[in-house]
Parts: structure tokens; sequence; C-alpha cells
């Protein structure tokens, strides 16, 4: 079976050319690469992810949005290896009464590194959305 592979790659001496394997090797890590970033790229959202998550937690519970809330998204992010300036982020400001809906939406880029080689960068956005019910009712 692997003669049948190794087929197009021979000459007629029956050695393997070296261009049509450096090229194969070439194709294969460029995938390799695009495979990692993928897994990058799946990492990243979740960590966002679990980050909107806590500070929706913390929103529900104040009742809205403010400047200590992104403070306290910034440190947490940045334990989880998220450059703070990189994400955008928006949520329902304070004094929301309670039983009303909360929103957080938290988004960034990632910056694909796969292709390269080939001059190219790609940027995905990504892009988390959270939202639950205030908790505190007001008097």
């Amino acid at each position: 079976m692997l003669k049948t592979w190794l087929a197009p790659l021979r000459n007629n001496r029956g050695a393997v050319g070296s261009i049509p394997l450096m090229f194969f090797t070439l194709v294969a890590a460029i995938f390799l690469y695009l495979g990692i970033d993928l897994y990058g790229y799946i990492v990243q959202q979740q960590k966002l992810t679990v980050a909107t998550n806590e500070l929706l937690e913390v929103i529900k519970a104040e009742n809205g949005y403010d400047s200590a809330n992104r403070e306290q998204f910034n440190r947490l992010i940045q334990k989880t290896g998220i450059d703070p300036a990189r994400v955008t982020l928006t949520a329902t400001p304070k004094l929301v009464e309670r039983g009303n809906t909360v929103e957080v939406e938290a988004s960034m880029e990632y910056e694909c590194i796969g292709l390269k080689p080939l001059g190219k960068t790609v940027k995905l956005p990504i892009r988390v959305k959270q939202d639950g019910l205030a908790r505190t009712f007001f008097r």
C-alpha cells in the first residue's frame, strides 16, 4: 500500500523526487499550523466565555454594569492570558430593576498565523454574548 502512495513521488529510476516531497512537507506544515490556529481560536473563545459569565453573575447581583466591574473583568482576563486592550466590552448600565434583563457582550479579534508562510494574515472575530435577570429589588 505504501508503494501506491509513493508512486507519484518516484521518478523513472525509482528514487523519490525531492521537490514533490518538499512541497508535501510545506502543505502538511500549513495544515498543522491551521489546526493549531483552530485550537487557539477555540481556547480564546472559551476563556472569553468564562470571563463573560463571571462578569454577568456580578452584574446580575449588582443590577448593572459600571467601571469597577470593568476593572474586575480586566484582572480576570489578564489571569487567563488575554490582553484587556484587545477586548471590547458592552453591558447594561446600573440601576436595572429586579427581574429585568441585563446583558454582557465581549468581542475581540483572533489573528491566525497558519497562512503567514504564504503571505496572508487572517483575523477572525470572537464574540460572546450573555444575558440574565437582575436579582436585587429596589424600594
